[in-house]
């Protein structure tokens, strides 16, 4: 018997996707740290390489060239990633705040997070300005500006306020795509001016470059005002602290640099503008166990431009810190630089080149700048070259052999704790009569004239997000009870936990458990229990008792020819994490995928009812194929789908076009044949993906199913869609027949 694999005994928590983290994440993907667990908490899984995004804003690059997906990555690592914004921080207690979740706990943790620029400390900020950071909230105003261009209207007028090497290169790369899209269009070109408090542009730059990037913006009819600190933004234009106004119909922000507000709010030592304070080893201060880097990081002795040079050359350091700190051993000091090179784009495909006294431009320096940028994004994209297959090494086999059976129960004083976290969440108004320790729960019979429904689903975990994992997985278990139009009364969960020490156990349990009964409260139901105990990798499942009418439960058998089938979710989950297990799925077709599958059914159960719905069931495991071929061997009719009709969710077609399917998906195709003429018409592919927490399949009277789609469209199933009708048997078996 193979030993399980070594327990985790230190935790490292990363706060931010910046440039320092990818490098982190790279390199622990390259050579993993046995009994280290990374975790990831980012706001996005797509964080913007700053090199590029002026590239990408001028339109010599697509979005994916500049942005970092940091979903294979994090697989690659091993790492657990948590997509949400940090809120706060306990340096006591060593846990995060994350919102929409329970605190994070960690024994060492790193911030990457960068910075903003100063927008609060300028009134009418918020309402009237766009900041450059975050990044997305950028590209939303250039798309915005590109979409105002309008042939016969006066030329826009837009302000830059910054004239650093950040505004300049922003303006001029706006300025080149926004003229190049009037001209197409036969529109005015956007007139520009950058708005600086200092006397001059690019302060601690060279003379030479300074003149150069001047030259520029001249050239283009950029007007420059130095010397003229902006007061407060105002609709239509900023006002400047001489009283003086400047009339613009948009202002970017790109001027001063800003931590986010949480950060001094922790009790950590900051410097006066409230960036962490750190040594030479990137520790901080004042917490010995917190490190930064990158922006947000203010290092002692010495201030570094808020740069994203400095955090790329730190992210080595960084990584190795936190391998040696998890050791027991000495970190080693980063040593930046005296001067960096700069490489500051002028809009057309040519740059200038700064570093200490000395400049050149021209075409060359784009050149080697794009050159540059690109080596260092493919060192992030080539997962293969990450050794990631050696994540799957033999164990240990000195490692303690664990205890089956009874002896794998988790720790009662961990539970006895977790339940004291949970509180009433965790036994609620539903029990007569049972107590804490009771073996069983006790609950109140359906009310008069109803009957009790029963299901039990479970599944190993699929993500590494256990809060994320139990919203889904109460979702997926809750989804057999709406399919028949049951209303969730209570709940027992089964859980199997890999070892760990008992203080990670309680807090994964409360992670998952939170989620869990964050679904089943706002479906109406009650955790009353369950039972926990040790697995080689984490399964969850939930056993669930509702109450119904049951002459008006759904069943599978109440199919009728003329009915109009109705699917209320796009389906692909299964094809999507198989290739995210392979880091290959885009990160944000994944995010999208999570946030469909924490969609509740209850809604959409309600709407088929009310529109007269006969039949319905939840497509899960079998997918739509092998569930609409249930309902239809239950109701003895066929079914004619229209392929082009069926809902997909984002990225998953052309994974499956890549070749990629989940492990089951064969074996719904087999199961299929017979049944489906032609089950290897591409068209059909994701007929046979399994699905977790998938949407409701009903058939709907014909006469009532377009209302009955409006109505799940408001109720926000924006994806529901009719995909085809019920049709007399025409056999002895089911059939579904897909149209030309």
């Amino acid at each position: 018997m193979m030993a399980p694999p070594r327990p985790v005994r230190t935790d490292i928590v990363l706060i931010g996707g910046g440039h320092a983290h990818v490098e982190v994440l790279r390199r622990f993907a390259m050579a993993p740290e046995p009994g280290v667990r990374l975790t990831v908490i980012a706001r996005d899984v797509e964080t913007p390489y700053s090199g590029m995004v002026p590239g990408y804003v001028a339109g010599h690059y697509t979005r994916a060239e500049c942005h970092i997906d940091l979903r294979p990555l994090a697989i690659g690592a091993g790492a657990r990633l948590y997509e949400g914004a940090a809120t706060g921080l306990d340096p006591v207690r060593k846990t995060v705040r994350v919102e929409g979740r329970p605190p994070v706990s960690y024994d060492f943790l790193s911030i990457d997070t960068g910075s903003v620029p100063d927008a609060p400390a300028i009134a009418g900020a918020a309402e009237n300005a766009v900041p450059v950071k975050p990044i997305d909230g950028l590209l939303e105003a250039v798309a915005g500006l590109e979409r105002a261009l309008e042939a016969g209207r006066e030329p826009m007028r837009i302000a830059v306020i910054g004239a650093g090497a950040g505004g300049v290169e922003l303006t001029l790369a706006l300025h080149h795509r926004l003229s190049v899209l009037a001209g197409e269009r036969g529109a005015a070109a956007p007139r520009f001016i950058i708005i600086e408090k200092a006397a001059d542009i690019m302060p601690g730059h060279a003379s030479g470059a300074r003149r150069g990037l001047a030259r520029a913006l001249a050239g283009r009819g950029i007007e420059v005002r130095p010397g003229a600190p902006v007061a407060a933004f105002e609709p239509g234009g900023v006002t400047l602290e001489d009283g003086s106004g400047i009339k613009c119909d948009r202002a970017i922000l790109v001027s001063g640099a800003s931590p986010a507000r949480w950060i001094a709010q922790s009790g950590i030592a900051t410097d006066a503008r409230g960036f962490i304070a750190v040594d030479r080893t990137l520790r901080s201060l004042s917490h010995r166990d917190i490190l930064a880097a990158g922006d947000v990081a203010a290092f002692a002795g010495r201030e570094l431009p808020k740069s994203g040079v400095y955090a790329v050359r730190a992210g080595p350091i960084l990584a190795g810190n936190l391998r040696a700190l998890a050791q027991g051993q000495a970190p080693r000091p980063f040593r930046p630089q005296r001067s960096a090179l700069a490489l500051i784009s002028t809009g057309p495909k040519h740059a200038v080149a700064s570093r200490g006294p000395f400049s050149l431009s021209g075409r060359l320096m784009w050149w080697l700048k794009d050159r540059i940028d690109r080596r260092f994004m493919e060192k992030y994209a080539d997962l293969a070259g990450m050794g990631m297959g050696r994540r799957g090494a033999a164990a240990d086999p000195f490692a303690e052999m664990r205890c089956a059976g009874c002896g794998a129960k988790i720790d009662r004083a961990v539970l006895i704790r977790v339940l004291a976290r949970l509180g009433r969440n965790a036994r609620g108004r539903l029990l007569l009569s049972s107590e804490p320790g009771d073996d069983g729960a006790i609950l109140a019979p359906p009310p008069p004239g109803e009957v009790a429904v029963q299901t039990v689903d479970q599944f190993r975990a699929f993500i590494d997000d256990p809060h994320l994992l139990g919203r889904i997985t109460a979702n997926h278990c809750l989804g057999d009870l709406h399919a028949m139009g049951a209303r969730p009364h209570a709940a027992l969960a089964m859980v199997m936990l890999p070892d760990a020490d008992p203080r990670r156990l309680e807090d994964d349990l409360v992670q998952l458990l939170t989620g869990a009964c964050e679904v089943l409260s706002a479906a109406g139901a009650t955790l009353v229990g369950g039972h926990t105990g040790e697995a080689a990798e984490l399964v969850f499942g939930l056993a669930l008792t509702g109450h119904g009418e049951e002459e008006r439960l759904l069943r599978r058998s109440g199919l009728r020819d003329g009915d109009r089938l109705i699917l209320t979710k796009p389906i692909g989950t299964g094809v999507l994490f198989n290739a995210d297990m392979r880091g290959e799925a885009p990160g944000n077709a994944i995010s999208a995928a999570l946030a469909e599958m924490q969609v509740s059914q209850a809604g959409a159960a309600g709407v088929l009812m009310a529109h007269g719905a006969r039949a319905a069931c939840d497509v899960t495991g079998f997918g739509l194929a092998g569930h609409l071929a249930e309902m239809l061997d239950a109701s003895g009719v066929d079914a004619v789908l229209d392929p082009d009709a069926v809902p997909a969710l984002a990225g998953a077609g052309e994974l499956v076009r890549r070749g990629f399917e989940s492990t089951l998906a064969p074996a719904n195709r087999d199961a299929a044949r017979g049944t489906i003429g032609n089950v290897d018409d591409p068209r059909l592919a994701l007929w046979f993906d399994p699905q977790t927490a998938g949407g409701l399949l009903a058939g709907v009277p014909s006469d009532r199913a377009e209302a009955c789609l409006a109505a799940l469209r408001r109720a926000g199933h924006g994806a529901a869609a009719v995909i085809g009708e019920v049709v007399r048997r025409a056999g002895s078996v089911a059939n579904i027949s897909p149209t030309d």
